[in-house]
């Protein structure tokens, strides 16, 4: 049996690794359990504290010696202080700049565990989950009929761009922001976000999200602890 705790910050997240990643990996004998880290005494989501973050993580590989920890953070509106991020602020690429953050991410918390360094596998989403969805706006659309003329605008996003894990971070422009803006009815992550992630299908998000894919072709390859 092959254990891993997936930890997200937020509830889109959690929906998302409960109902396409764990039974995806299910079918390989890998077990995953979802958690929210809490990031203030009253509730979960939301800013990520690096010093929260890292006590968080280090309480979690503690637990038990046999599992494997794994995140599934956001790369937009990631604070200064989380570690590794300020020092990939001048990385231009949103995918490169992920890897710099989880390489510095992954010693930090390593070193707070003091635990073997293959049981921990972060990932850093550029720059949101709600990418994901760009992978297939066309499969994207299907899951409220009246979004169907929207078709024409979610296909422009998605074409002026490299990959869907380049859409910009800006204030209006990050990709659930888009969605808000282009869906009506309007676009909610919670209630929509793993239902797409399920209609378009893991193996076309993966072609399209490379930084993604990665991290899931690692997940799908733990040997037992």
């Amino acid at each position: 049996m092959i254990d891993v705790i997936i930890v997200g910050e937020g509830q889109t997240e959690e929906s998302f690794i409960r109902d396409v990643l764990t039974p995806h990996l299910a079918d390989r004998h890998i077990f995953v359990q979802p958690r929210l880290i809490r990031t203030s005494k009253g509730g979960r989501g939301g800013a990520l504290a690096g010093d929260r973050v890292l006590r968080y993580l280090r309480n979690t590989l503690r637990e038990r010696s046999d599992s494997y920890v794994a995140t599934f953070f956001d790369l937009y509106a990631l604070g200064r202080e989380f570690p590794g991020r300020a020092e990939a602020e001048a990385v231009t690429d949103p995918l490169a700049r992920a890897s710099a953050i989880e390489t510095r991410f992954a010693k930090a918390v390593i070193r707070k565990a003091q635990c073997r360094p293959d049981r921990f596998l972060p990932h850093i989403q550029p720059y949101e989950f709600e990418a994901l969805l760009f992978s297939d706006t066309d499969r994207l659309i299907e899951i409220e009929p009246a979004w169907k003329p929207n078709a024409e605008p979610l296909r422009a996003v998605r074409a002026g761009v490299i990959s869907p894990e380049h859409i910009d971070d800006g204030a209006e422009t990050h990709p659930s922001a888009r969605l808000k803006k282009l869906l009506r009815p309007r676009f909610e992550k919670v209630l929509h976000g793993s239902a797409a992630t399920a209609r378009i299908g893991l193996d076309r998000i993966r072609q399209e999200c490379k930084h993604f894919g990665s991290w899931l072709t690692r997940l799908e390859a733990l040997p037992p602890l």
